[in-house]
């Protein structure tokens, strides 16, 4: 019995303001899909026995009708293949009220897809295989859901499937503010295999218990990680990660200011920018110490322009003060803008009116940035 693992595709996921060329959509929202098609061109090579999804399939509770369309023509290739598919929601993809309901429902009609999305879970049996599938909960608990959960005795395998933080001597989490955390002395040590999902590195948690991490790279704390998903031999329990293509995300090494000089540091911020190319990747620069007097006549458009080519180019400068503080600066601006442009991917209008507000809006953080 073999099974495919994957998680955390995000989508409708948006950000930044670059718009795909062919679909009129925003770039990273392109990205998310077109990382989710690889995930599950794999699966079907792979011709497992299930393919499970472990949560956050979408990047929101009320996605927009694209990401809907496109989650639902991916699962009908998976149906049509005739695997059988387990998918759980996730706490970006549960409503806080039951009486919201849940996107998932769209999927039950679908032949050999299971979603799961109620609190308390299902078991859903595929040949000599138990699945048990507990989508994130507040009430009743995770924790609680967990400790209860039973290996059924009447299958040869038995696979937990869950989403949220494991906390132990390493910790598993991403430190949202609606994430479930389960300490992983909970889980019963019995399991053929735990899929997790909610982490969105690749990581064996212990034997037979594995996040397979998200499809695509959401942050720059994500910027040096492999994305894909996992294949598992239950026999074997032997567990191998498929990596899949995605777009490059480039954080560029620190660039320690302290004691230059304005015309230093784009110097060296040029040299950075040189070592690597920059062409259509994601791109982040974060420059610090900067003296106040620096800041003052430091060229930021002139350096900004080194990622003139990229995707994405985040600049990030942090300024020394006088009694050695370190003040956010553009760091704070740039967190302010992304929180901005998520809201604004998440309104419901046309594209082309949230391109308008996009570009109206970034116009202001500039300003800010530059004063």
């Amino acid at each position: 019995m073999r099974i495919v693992h994957m998680s955390d595709t995000h989508l409708g996921y948006s950000a930044y303001s670059k718009i795909d060329p062919a679909e009129g959509v925003n770039q990273r929202e392109a990205d998310i899909y077109a990382a989710f098609q690889r995930a599950v061109d794999r699966a079907i090579e792979l011709k497992p026995d299930i393919v499970i999804h472990s949560g956050d399939l979408f990047d929101s509770v009320r996605p927009q009708n694209r990401a809907i369309d496109f989650a639902l023509r991916q699962l009908i290739r998976l149906s049509e293949a005739g695997i059988e598919t387990v998918l759980i929601s996730g706490n970006h993809s549960t409503p806080r009220l039951r009486e919201t309901g849940s996107i998932f429902r769209i999927f039950e009609h679908l032949e050999h897809v299971h979603p799961v999305h109620e609190p308390g879970g299902a078991k859903i049996v595929v040949g000599d295989t138990t699945i048990t599938a507990i989508p994130h909960s507040v009430s009743p608990s995770l924790p609680d859901l967990v400790s209860a959960a039973m290996i059924s005795k009447g299958t040869k395998y038995n696979v937990l499937v869950l989403h949220a933080g494991i906390l132990d001597s390493e910790t598993y989490k991403m430190d949202e503010f609606n994430e479930q955390n389960v300490p992983l002395s909970s889980i019963d040590g019995r399991w053929d295999y735990v899929a997790l999902g909610h982490f969105h590195r690749f990581a064996k948690v212990r034997e037979n218990a594995y996040y397979s991490g998200s499809t695509e790279r959401l942050g720059f704390g994500e910027a040096s990680q492999d994305k894909g998903l996992v294949e598992v031999d239950l026999e074997t329990h032997e567990a191998t990660f498929h990596k899949i293509l995605i777009r490059d995300m480039v954080d560029l090494p620190p660039l320690d200011a302290a004691g230059m000089a304005s015309s230093e540091i784009l110097q060296k911020a040029r040299d950075l920018a040189s070592t690597s190319s920059v062409d259509d990747r994601i791109v982040r620069l974060v420059i610090s110490n900067v003296s106040s007097d620096a800041y003052k006549s430091l060229d930021l458009p002139a350096i900004r322009r080194l990622g003139a080519s990229a995707l994405h180019f985040e600049l990030k400068v942090e300024r020394e003060e006088a009694e050695g503080s370190v003040e956010a600066g553009e760091a704070h601006i740039g967190l302010l803008a992304d929180e901005f442009k998520k809201y604004v991917a998440r309104l419901e209008m046309t594209d082309e009116k949230k391109r308008k507000i996009l570009d109206l809006g970034m116009t202001y953080f500039t300003k800010e940035e530059e004063s």
